[in-house]
């Protein structure tokens, strides 16, 4: 059964866990989602005065790695979750977090240098309306990073074990994560997801993937001469 994305049921699930959170995130990844996400951000050149957007940004991690990297940025993070965008403020207070939608940015065109999006894109219903909006907001030439996971075989088999029998110590109710099980398996396996972004004017310039594949990052460039 395809999992439902519903926008409000989306938006009510990440405001039950947002106070857990970061807790399960340590639980079922062994700590390991920080290392991944500090790789995957020092691929990106950060430069004085940039202007970046983190989208689907939860707590914050990105974000925070990102202005980590170089203080002298101008960092936006948003999410649709009110609880997560509220927790991310109170973590990071020197970073503006917003609660916003993918799919209708507030943001002028051509706005930023550097777009981020980490295991937020396979939360969204509309998702080449969000992939449309990024590329909108993004400057001519700048670049997006997106991180998720990525091929599914046996040892992606493994995580989702982890992840259902972890979860059921320390979580009472398993039914968000249940869903973190099944809209991964869903999503398009990195290939597919590469072709997504190539459909919409994005340009492929690298692919990462760690843990043996369980997780795959790519940074694509805005071509500056799609729909020309």
């Amino acid at each position: 059964m395809t999992v439902s994305k519903n926008p409000e049921d989306i938006k009510k699930m990440f405001n039950k866990i947002a106070s857990k959170y970061d807790f399960n995130n340590n639980i079922i990844s062994l700590g390991l989602h920080k290392l991944i996400k500090r790789l995957a951000v020092s691929n990106l050149t950060l430069k004085n005065n940039m202007r970046i957007l983190d989208e689907c940004s939860g707590t914050g991690d990105i974000a925070y790695y990102l202005k980590k990297r170089n203080a002298n940025t101008d960092i936006i993070g948003v999410d649709f979750s009110e609880k997560m965008v509220e927790i991310a403020r109170k973590k990071h207070p020197k970073i503006t977090f917003l609660q916003e939608d993918c799919t209708k940015l507030p943001f002028t065109s051509n706005s930023f240098d550097i777009i981020t999006m980490s295991f937020g894109l396979r939360n969204i219903s509309d998702h080449k309306q969000a992939i449309k909006e990024s590329f909108r907001v993004l400057e001519d030439g700048g670049q997006l990073m997106h991180l998720d996971f990525g091929k599914k075989k046996f040892i992606s088999q493994i995580f989702d074990f982890i992840v259902k029998k972890t979860i059921h110590l320390f979580y009472g109710n398993k039914l968000p994560y249940d869903y973190l099980v099944k809209s991964k398996n869903e999503f398009f396996t990195p290939e597919n997801l590469i072709r997504e972004f190539e459909s919409e004017g994005f340009i492929l310039k690298k692919r990462k993937d760690y843990l043996f594949g369980i997780i795959s990052m790519q940074i694509f460039e805005k071509s500056q001469t799609a729909y020309c």
